[in-house]
């Protein structure tokens, strides 16, 4: 089942940068990207150093032993980075013997091990979170919002906002896991590659949130990626953006238009954001939208034919009322009260758990290349939530 949350959210809480990847095609053996946002330069990016087939298989075979500085500048030669560059990325380590991968690499083999033990620890963590069921329906029902949004409040909030956003603050807090590995020219990121073959499925695996900050509003939908583009905001206005690749090759009455949109993308969105804010108080007509949001009539109608097609929004005889999750300064409370729940939950587990995951899971290709166990436990701990959202 197809399972998005699309929301608005008041800025309560920060959300961690969401996965960027730079999958490419099959020729290449790894699927490559990172978490967190990467400088422009492509020398300073993982990914685009990562991206040639010819680097993937030396990445591949310096995982299996470690390469001399002439072997490694051998198989990039006429490439437009070096050694040094891998090193200041994060995809090497020099030592005595050699150069060692230093990020998290994951054959297919590694991929499958992680799987089969997570969703059996993720159940586990779902039963602990399912202990203490009563207590959170009770927070979830102090949401003030027109309609029954219980159910949606529990999943954002301890779902995304918990486990994941504070679950990563959490881990690195406590040190069973490491923040982002490197910090060039203000971007913070870590880098990773997966081995192809694996084929496992990301459908139901509720581990990532798209954000985008709109004024003091926050437009976000959680889910799975899986099902990708996700029919929510802010990702139907991520479908057209400033960059426009291609845009030369456009006429130039349609330049225009996409060149327009883009300029006035952002109120637009913030017209919707109010738009939410209102109706999620109470049901209202068109007319009454206009004049709490000092929008005119027309926009107006236009904003709400969007809406409706975006299942945000629908039309109950002359007035209007929302379809989704919409939370509200006044939310502050149950959703603090929640998220502190959560972690009492994760930190109870973890203490229980951590260890012998990291046991179960010594022999990852990364651990035996001498990446930090903590590093690779950004991947292990969103299958464990992704499973037991």
């Amino acid at each position: 089942m197809r399972w998005i949350l699309a929301i608005l959210l008041p800025m309560l809480f920060l959300a961690s940068a969401d996965a960027t990847s730079a999958d490419v095609g099959s020729t290449r053996p790894l699927s490559v990207g990172v978490t967190g946002s990467v400088p422009a330069e492509s020398l300073r990016d993982p990914t685009e150093i990562l991206r040639s087939a010819e680097t993937q298989h030396l990445m591949l075979a310096i995982a299996q032993r470690p390469h001399s500085r002439t072997e490694v500048e051998a198989a990039i030669s006429g490439q437009d980075f070096g050694v040094d560059d891998m090193v200041a990325v994060g995809l090497l380590r020099s030592e005595a013997d050699g150069y060692w991968i230093d990020f998290n690499l994951l054959r297919v083999q590694d991929q499958l091990q992680i799987l089969a033990l997570a969703e059996g620890l993720g159940r586990n963590l779902a039963a602990a979170v399912l202990e203490r069921r009563n207590e959170l329906e009770a927070v979830a029902s102090r949401h003030g919002q027109s309609g029954d949004f219980s159910a949606e409040f529990l999943f954002v909030v301890l779902g995304c906002f918990s486990l994941d956003w504070d679950g990563l603050d959490l881990t690195e807090e406590r040190g069973w896991r490491l923040g982002a590995q490197r910090t060039i020219d203000g971007h913070e990121f870590t880098p990773w590659a997966k081995e192809r073959g694996a084929e496992i499925s990301l459908q139901g695996l509720y581990w990532g949130s798209h954000n985008d900050m709109v004024g003091d509003t926050v437009l976000t939908t959680f889910g799975d990626h899986h099902a990708l583009p996700r029919f929510g905001l802010p990702d139907l206005f991520w479908l057209n953006s400033t960059s426009f690749q291609g845009l030369e090759g456009l006429a130039e009455e349609k330049k225009a238009a996409t060149l327009l949109l883009a300029a006035y993308e952002q109120d637009v969105k913030g017209d919707i954001a109010q738009v939410m804010m209102e109706l999620s108080r109470q049901a209202l007509s068109a007319r009454a939208l206009a004049e709490r949001t000092t929008i005119d009539d027309e926009k107006i109608g236009r904003i709400l034919a969007f809406l409706e097609a975006a299942e945000y929004a629908e039309r109950k005889d002359d007035s209007w009322q929302a379809k989704v999750l919409v939370l509200r300064p006044e939310d502050a409370e149950p959703v603090a009260a929640m998220v502190a729940m959560g972690r009492e939950i994760m930190v109870d587990w973890h203490e229980a758990n951590y260890a012998g995951i990291r046991q179960a899971l010594s022999d990852l290709t990364p651990i035996r290349n001498g990446v930090p166990f903590e590093r690779v436990y950004t991947e292990i701990w969103h299958f464990v939530f992704g499973f037991a959202n």
